[in-house]
């Protein structure tokens, strides 16, 4: 494997890209939203599809009538979804084979997640010692997805350039905000259709994916 082509780092999404828990906050919004709303959640709506959760909480405010403050619905949420993350949920396809692979090859790795820390933390809680060297949550950057904050401040925690990361997201906020910090991105879209960019390649599953795989993605990306 050609070193000049190896990321300085991984960056890696939480819900749907790591873990199968995006589906956790469709539910408990859906949940919330029948509970103490006017307008029932048929569809998540792509605007909530990996956003920090002021701005969710304010969407089902607007768009579906839930008469409680912000704070409110972010700790009903966090309480609907920390149950179901206790119930247990399944590793995306191949992340797990990736980030051990780069940990064999000492390249840091931090979790990157609009989500709030006390989930990040109960998800990380259930990897291997080591999987990842810190979590950067919806607390921890200035702005969240798709603002760059949260990909800079990750990469400048790990010491290293974020235009020398490989960010892994499936969301296009997410994309949004790792291709605005300058990473090369690998998006595994689920829900959502990711839009083309020449610093972006689109991947059905990290099944199978090997850091050499990544390497060469990179490393073609740098020669453009």
């Amino acid at each position: 494997m050609n070193a000049s082509t190896l990321p300085e780092a991984l960056l890696f999404d939480m819900d749907g890209t790591l873990s199968d828990t995006e589906v956790f906050w469709q539910r408990a919004e859906e949940r919330l939203v029948r509970e103490y709303g006017t307008l029932p959640l048929v569809k998540r709506d792509e605007q909530l599809l990996g956003v920090a959760m002021n701005d969710s909480a304010t969407f089902l405010q607007r768009h579906h009538g839930v008469q409680l403050e912000v704070a409110a619905i972010q700790q009903l949420i966090i309480e609907y979804v920390m149950e179901q993350i206790e119930a247990g949920f399944e590793w995306r396809p191949g992340a797990l084979e990736l980030l051990a692979e780069a940990r064999q090859y000492g390249i840091p790795r931090a979790l990157v997640t609009a989500s709030p820390r006390i989930a990040a933390e109960a998800i990380v809680s259930m990897l291997p010692s080591g999987t990842f060297d810190l979590i950067i949550a919806d607390e921890d950057a200035a702005r969240s997805k798709p603002a760059p904050d949260p990909y800079v401040t990750a990469a400048g925690a790990l010491g290293v350039d974020s235009a020398r990361c490989v960010a892994f997201e499936d969301s296009p906020t997410g994309v949004s905000s790792a291709l605005s910090a300058g990473c090369f991105v690998v998006a595994i879209p689920a829900d959502a259709e990711i839009r083309d960019d020449e610093r972006l390649v689109v991947l059905p599953s990290l099944s199978g994916v090997t850091l050499h795989d990544i390497s060469r993605l990179n490393g073609s990306h740098q020669e453009k």
